[in-house]
């Protein structure tokens, strides 16, 4: 039986989903953040990155204090094989990958599907023996398993995407459903400009991040809390979110059976007052899409 690895990678966080020897499957992240190692930089082992197109990268964690903007999608493009690697070495060679894109991109799919049919790192030839692709969200509703009968919506809130998709009877209506580039890097990006007036200190948009999930900063040993700053441009990003939706698909909202709501975004509307056929996908919200991908019908 070929063996499937589940792979959600997004503009802030890659999500991965295994199967697991003591349960059916095991899930984990990290930072999609690749830099390009300096020539100077020592050989440390473990440490020492991968050759991918003839330079040798940092990737994930390692990556964060130098690394690209990941915003682009010819980025994910690019990069998506290098990534795909880190996460499961050569794991994928003879592997079903099954992974999804925004349909904000979904015309391009093409590009990103053969970027991850033939993959080379550090001079290792990794061929798949099938690449999946599904919508951004489709994840979401393999995930949920209550009735899916009538009108479903999922709304996705991830890092650099915002995809509200419309599902009839477990099949996506394309016409009903819409994605944008407001995902919750907004907040990032309107806290580096924060501290940059604040603070006259210029950060990568992958460190402000690491500052927005802890709330606070060190500066010169000093901890800085920013929980005030944080706290409002979250309010203000969750207005937005409920207002987009709203403003765009009220009626599919009136007649939708469920209005499911996924993502890493999805836990800064969990005290927020919605609809009252607004659901959140089982905890933790973020990894919904990939353990999707992963237990999705195999065909």
């Amino acid at each position: 039986m070929t063996n499937r690895l589940a792979i959600d990678i997004g503009y802030g966080d890659t999500k991965v989903c295994v199967a697991s020897d003591s349960q059916s499957h095991k899930y984990f992240k990290f930072p999609t953040a690749i830099s390009r190692q300096k020539e100077s930089m020592a050989d440390f082992g473990d440490n020492a990155g991968y050759v991918y197109n003839g330079v040798r990268y940092n990737v994930g964690k390692q990556a964060v204090s130098d690394a690209f903007t990941t915003r682009g999608f010819d980025f994910m493009v690019k990069y998506a094989p290098l990534i795909a690697y880190h996460a499961f070495g050569s794991k994928l060679n003879g592997a079903e990958i099954a992974t999804g894109l925004s349909i904000i991109n979904w015309s391009e799919r093409q590009r990103y599907f053969d970027a991850l049919s033939r993959i080379i790192v550090d001079s290792k030839v990794v061929v798949p023996a099938k690449v999946v692709l599904y919508a951004q969200g489709q994840g979401i509703i393999d995930r949920y398993h209550g009735d899916k009968s009538g009108l479903i919506c999922v709304v996705d809130i991830g890092y650099n995407t915002f995809d509200f998709l419309v599902f009839e009877d477990g099949k996506p209506s394309k016409e009903l459903s819409f994605a944008t580039n407001q995902g919750t890097n907004k907040i990032v990006t309107d806290l580096q400009a924060i501290i940059k007036k604040r603070f006259n200190v210029d950060l990568l948009e992958a460190e402000a991040k690491e500052i927005f999930e802890n709330k606070k900063m060190v500066m010169y040993s000093n901890e800085i809390d920013l929980s005030d700053h944080i706290t409002e441009a979250l309010d203000f990003y969750n207005e937005f979110i409920i207002n987009e939706v709203k403003s765009k698909r009220i009626d599919v909202l009136r007649k939708a059976k469920k209005v499911i709501f996924a993502g890493g975004g999805a836990y800064y509307l969990e005290d927020k007052r919605l609809p009252g056929n607004a659901i959140f996908i089982d905890n933790p919200y973020e990894f919904a899409n990939v353990r999707g991908y992963y237990e999705h019908k195999k065909d």
